[in-house]
């Protein structure tokens, strides 16, 4: 197929049946319904019930499960939101609905609701007008929602068919375990390039250092490079002052640029209805670690993916000052029940000593070396070679599990701290150690070691 027809194929994938849309803003309207009568009931005044995010501006894709319904409120509320009175006001009414209910963490608690299979967060906000502070993190929502379907028009599906390719390459979502394309920043992107054609031509064309869009000629590149430092800059039309793509990172952007050029030199379907790849063995297996951590109970994935990032650093940075060169590494998660850390190293096994560069022999600190090595029972030296000191000493580890396991013991993170004494440890040298872990983790596992991107050709 060529690229129209690819895409012309593309739009019956990404556009919901009649039958999903009714269902969805069924769910919406009885939420709605339900928590403008309770609030009335409970005495808040001058407030609005909405259906907020890719719901209301018509851009989610079909299978999406997620429902944004916002309690927009004036600002005489917001000690109520701030001191929690407004959670177990909401509490109370999804109770006495009978609805089943979690409350989950962003800036301030909301909660979540459990109707059917859909998954609807009920998120209490401060009214504001655009380019104003917001009070909360979620005060923007209602302000991008009016400005998307004040300039979409009949674009939607160029917005579905922008998404569904983000997901696909798997650059979708701002959370830190994406770090990604948001579907506000998708929206944007069409209104900026006006189809997702163009907007894929105008990616193929990025440069990977950084890019600029200002929708509102607030800046020019220049000062915005200055004040926002980050690769990819599309200023926020509802507050200027607001990078709307603060989290992509320099990856996803090159990720982005080649996908897009992949796409259009050999267009396929697999761009918008991939989200991983069908393992098989892997033809090459470099030496890896597999560490199995079991998920923190009562955590918001945003705050584990945070430590994962976090742990990840330390671990590679470390265990290269230990001797061990990790060559590639990744993290993935179901978000329930485990965390799954993948290290590719070089060896796995060093050999237990280690040649030492020691100061210049003309230097104050050749002294103290010399002091501390000559009684030293354990090394070999010191000696000179060329105008310096050297010693050959034993390593401290020489395998990279029990270094691995001696840093976890010494690393400071709060809340994977409490499961990473559970820790399972699987050694990859073959094909055949993929049966040692669960079907779903062998895919993810398979997948990593298999390194190339699914939609090269």
């Amino acid at each position: 197929m060529n690229i129209n027809e690819v895409i012309t194929e593309a739009l019956k994938l990404v556009t919901p049946s009649f039958e999903e849309e009714s269902k969805v803003m069924s769910v919406a309207n009885t939420v709605i319904n339900i928590f403008n009568d309770g609030l009335l009931r409970h005495g808040y005044r001058d407030f609005e019930v909405t259906v907020q995010g890719s719901i209301a501006k018509r851009t989610w894709l079909p299978g999406d499960r997620d429902i944004d319904i916002f309690i927009v409120l004036t600002r005489n509320y917001l000690d109520r939101i701030r001191g929690g009175e407004i959670i177990n006001d909401l509490i109370d009414i999804a109770m006495k609905n009978n609805l089943k209910w979690s409350i989950k963490y962003a800036q301030h608690p909301y909660i979540q609701l459990h109707i059917d299979d859909f998954e609807v967060d009920v998120v209490p906000c401060i009214r504001i007008s655009p380019g104003e502070k917001p009070f909360t993190a979620a005060d923007r929502t209602p302000l991008h929602t009016e400005f998307v379907k004040s300039k979409l028009g009949q674009r939607n599906t160029e917005v579905r068919l922008l998404k569904a390719f983000f997901k696909s390459v798997g650059i979708y979502g701002a959370e830190i375990k994406v770090q990604g394309f948001s579907g506000y920043v998708s929206e944007l992107l069409i209104l900026h390039y006006g189809s997702f054609l163009d907007a894929i031509k105008a990616m193929s064309n990025w440069s990977a250092r950084h890019v600029f869009i200002d929708m509102t000629n607030t800046y020019n590149e220049k000062n915005a490079l200055k004040k926002f430092r980050a690769p990819v800059i599309i200023i926020d039309p509802v507050d200027p002052n607001r990078n709307a793509a603060a989290s992509i990172t320099r990856d996803v952007l090159a990720t982005a640029i080649a996908a897009s050029r992949e796409f259009l030199r050999n267009p396929r379907i697999d761009f918008f209805t991939r989200t991983h790849r069908q393992v098989t063995s892997p033809r090459i297996v470099l030496p890896t670690v597999v560490l199995e951590i079991p998920y923190p109970a009562n955590v918001s994935p945003d705050i584990v993916w945070g430590e994962i990032k976090k742990l990840m650093v330390f671990l590679t940075k470390n265990l290269r000052k230990l001797d061990f060169n990790v060559m590639r590494t990744a993290a993935w998660s179901d978000d329930k029940t485990v965390i799954v850390l993948m290290l590719t190293f070089e060896t796995l096994e060093l050999p237990s000593y280690k040649l030492h560069k020691g100061p210049p022999v003309d230097t104050d600190a050749a002294e103290e070396f010399v002091k501390k090595y000559v009684s030293d029972h354990n090394s070999v030296g010191p000696f000179i070679k060329g105008s310096r000191w050297y010693v050959i000493k034993p390593r401290k580890f020489t395998n990279a599990v029990e270094a691995i396991k001696h840093l976890l013991s010494t690393v400071s993170i709060k809340d994977l701290k409490t499961v990473l004494n559970n820790t399972k440890y699987v050694e990859i040298h073959s094909p055949d150690d993929l049966g040692k872990l669960s079907l779903e983790e062998r895919g993810v596992v398979g997948d990593y070691l298999v390194a190339r991107p699914w939609w090269l050709l």
